[in-house]
């Protein structure tokens, strides 16, 4: 689980990058977003694979927290997971030209062209029918049990 720090450096980042669905991020604590936010890799690798992925993908970070939490909360429709992986795939995108901009003159920069590739790959495997809506699926399952427990604990006094 990260830090509120280092939950608060992704945040800041995903501003100023004026990425899409910084309003849905702004309705969560920083406790929420670091309960949420696993990282770029999907939740059955180990942790310490996760933070190597996120290391060598740090500009993509930023997407992947607000992606983390609409998983988070994923109401389990398909109109939800494809928004949420659309709107991934546009924050990518966004990243890899922020990260590398384009230079007057320079028609192929591999640096970029290579960002962007990334991008997208990462938007595939999220948005696969296989593994990705599986995913999505099973988020929202976790996210009723979570609903339930806290309804339970309500009921509780506790």
């Amino acid at each position: 689980m990260k830090s509120e720090t280092e939950i608060d450096a992704l945040v800041r980042r995903a501003v100023d990058a004026g990425l899409e669905g910084l309003d849905f991020l702004s309705s969560f604590t920083y406790a929420e977003l670091a309960e949420g936010y696993n990282g770029i890799g999907p939740e059955f690798l180990p942790v310490w694979l996760r933070d190597i992925t996120s290391d060598r993908l740090d500009i993509f970070a930023p997407c992947a927290v607000i992606h983390d939490m609409r998983n988070h909360v994923a109401d389990g429709t398909r109109a939800a997971f494809l928004h949420a992986n659309d709107e991934f795939r546009r924050n990518c995108l966004k990243m890899a030209d922020l990260a590398y901009p384009q230079q007057p003159g320079v028609e192929d920069d591999m640096k970029r062209a290579r960002a962007k590739a990334v991008a997208e790959i990462l938007y595939c495997f999220v948005s696969a029918d296989n593994f990705g809506w599986r995913a999505w699926q099973e988020a929202h399952e976790r996210y009723l049990e979570r609903q339930a427990a806290a309804s339970q604990n309500k009921e509780n006094g506790q």
